[in-house]
């Protein structure tokens, strides 16, 4: 099992660069001179300045009045206008991220499978991709080679998780996006594959010089080393230095944040794959606890959960930001959670 990004110690300069938490100056924000006048007051917020824009608090003085019964998913629905709810809450709205659950039109398919592999090298992919070729995301981006970020790894595990393969790619970069494609015995193919997109060109070169020459190989499976080659299907640079991750702070009443409930939350919404979810704590009476909900990707999947919580759960209470952000928060956690952080 991965560990959390911190400790009760200091983090590990690993799990710090894959999440690109960037944690300088934090010991200066977490000690105070003797003769410090800074005094802690409910604003913490207020206390220390950072990057525009601030960061919301996770555990605010007060809150949204939440319900003292428990709470189901038995009031949301598919709709898309406002309405009371969910949870019998006024003024939330149903909202459906980027459609990403939307029933699909059929398009035709050739009746010859030669057809179908030639309609493919056509549009420049491989003969055995099983994804869709026209969907602009999915095409190759027109960009030179020098500036790919996408990595195609070949020959992993059989039953390969998005856990297990995230785990084996720390201390590299922010990863953008990952697809595992599974064992393929008609074709030859015993072994799992995955296409690994970072956001930034340097993190895919890290990861590549890392693993080229002698192969990738997860904690779980050391003995199996996949061979790692540039996508052929290009993927460009995303939010270049910039605070976007695949992992997810929700904070808020626990009644909402927490793993069960956001997870049958997320189903009704989206196609999405967990790497890990990570209870971070709670202020001293409860009433708000942090969750760090690391989603497989972040397209499609940790950018859409955040648009629909955000939307529906906002007046609630409930806060999300993305992993980034954590060493701002990390002071105001630490000094809100006391000696259970």
């Amino acid at each position: 099992m991965a560990t959390g990004l911190y400790n009760q110690q200091a983090p590990t300069a690993a799990a710090a660069v894959e999440a690109a938490l960037p944690i300088h100056g934090l010991n200066s924000l977490l000690a105070s001179p003797a003769n410090s006048t800074t005094s802690f007051t409910t604003q913490v917020p207020s206390l220390f300045v950072c990057p525009s824009p601030p960061p919301p608090n996770p555990f605010p003085s007060t809150s949204p009045a939440t319900p003292n019964h428990p709470l189901s998913l038995s009031d949301i629905t598919t709709l898309s206008i406002p309405r009371s709810g969910p949870l019998n809450f006024d003024r939330a709205s149903f909202y459906h991220p980027m459609n990403c659950r939307a029933e699909q039109p059929q398009l035709r398919q050739p009746e010859n499978p030669w057809e179908a592999r030639a309609q493919l090298l056509i549009k420049g992919f491989s003969p055995n991709y099983r994804g869709d070729p026209d969907l602009a995301r999915n095409r190759s981006a027109a960009i030179p080679a020098e500036q790919n970020c996408s990595l195609f790894v070949v020959g992993l595990a059989p039953d390969l998780t998005t856990h297990e393969l995230l785990s084996g790619i720390r201390g590299v970069g922010r990863v953008y996006a990952t697809h595992i494609n599974p064992p393929d015995p008609a074709r030859g193919h015993l072994g799992s594959a995955a296409k690994v997109v970072f956001f930034e060109r340097a993190g895919a070169e890290r990861f590549y010089d890392l693993y080229s020459a002698f192969g990738f190989s997860t904690p779980r499976s050391p003995h199996l080393r996949a061979r790692v080659t540039w996508n052929r299907i290009r993927s460009a640079e995303v939010d270049v230095g910039g605070h976007k991750s695949r992992v997810l702070l929700v904070s808020g009443p626990p009644d909402i944040v927490n793993q069960q409930f956001l997870m049958s939350y997320l189903d009704n919404k989206m196609q999405y794959q967990v790497d890990d979810v990570l209870h971070r704590g709670a202020n001293p009476d409860r009433t708000r606890v942090l969750l760090e909900f690391r989603f497989g990707s972040f397209r499609c999947q940790a950018e859409a959960a955040r648009m629909a919580l955000v939307r529906e759960f906002r007046d609630l209470g409930v806060l999300c930001e993305y992993g980034r952000l954590y060493s701002f928060i990390l002071p105001i956690l630490r000094w809100s959670l006391g000696s259970c952080y």
